[in-house]
């Protein structure tokens, strides 16, 4: 196995239970592979507002949130790639009309969350906005619909050429955001500031979006719980989240 100096772990259906929990095994075994000399990051399509709050006694040496939207290192900055305020304000009224007034929408940036309903996104660390005179640049937009068709028509809205958009595989909702925002390209810029090369990461993953990350990294580990696409790209399979999985990879590996 290639020397690893970076463990990338998803948080939905990987370093989660299935309540939302981190288990303090996996808690204490991240922290014993930080003090030994192992780097340890998050990469997640969760917001970094959101995402922070479920991290309680983990500090990530990097965190790629809002689905490859964002990096950082602490509080720096290491790369940001987000829709500007008119593109923002042009899916949303494209998300409408396609969708109807009553769609649900959610939408995040390096500030915070929004979203237009006060039931939808089951995690309460979101602000509510109608989204009628929404002024931010945003990374990330989220549609409650399985559409694959309606979906497309809203992202070409600024040209589809520009707009990755992906289903998740556990919640009827699609993901919409730039094509360079993924989790490989943040990877990458990851990389660049770094001096880490992508052969000495190992990620884990679960969902459609975690696809290209464990393609870019040396090795990609599939949850058992993964989606078969997951699993069919990764190079190797290991126990599922319930079970702690990546924590007892990391212990019987490194």
């Amino acid at each position: 196995m290639e020397k690893l100096s970076l463990i990338l772990s998803d948080l939905d259906g990987t370093l989660f239970h299935n309540d939302k929990t981190i288990s303090d095994y996996t808690k204490q075994v991240i922290v014993k592979a930080q003090k030994a000399g192992l780097l340890f990051g998050i990469s997640t399509a969760r917001a970094k507002v959101n995402a922070l709050n479920f991290l309680q006694g983990i500090k990530p040496d990097f965190l790629i949130s809002n689905g490859g939207g964002l990096v950082t290192c602490g509080e720096k900055i290491i790369y940001s790639c987000e829709f500007s305020v008119t593109e923002a304000r042009k899916l949303i009224k494209a998300a409408f009309d396609v969708l109807g007034q009553d769609a649900v929408i959610s939408l995040d940036n390096d500030r915070g969350l929004y979203s237009n309903s006060r039931e939808e996104l089951g995690d309460k660390f979101w602000t509510f906005n109608d989204f009628s005179d929404f002024q931010e640049p945003v990374m990330k937009m989220c549609l409650k619909t399985l559409d694959k068709e309606k979906v497309e028509k809203i992202a070409s809205c600024i040209g589809l050429e520009q707009v990755e958009y992906l289903p998740f595989s556990d919640i009827p909702w699609y993901k919409l955001s730039r094509k360079e925002a993924s989790k490989e390209r943040a990877i990458k810029a990851l990389c660049e500031y770094s001096g880490i090369t992508s052969k000495e990461i190992a990620a884990f993953g679960d969902d459609f979006n975690d696809i290209g990350m464990l393609k870019f990294c040396g090795r990609g580990i599939a949850m058992k719980n993964a989606i078969d696409e997951v699993k069919l790209i990764a190079d190797e399979i290991c126990l599922s989240n319930e079970d702690d999985g990546v924590a007892k990879w990391i212990e019987k590996h490194l």
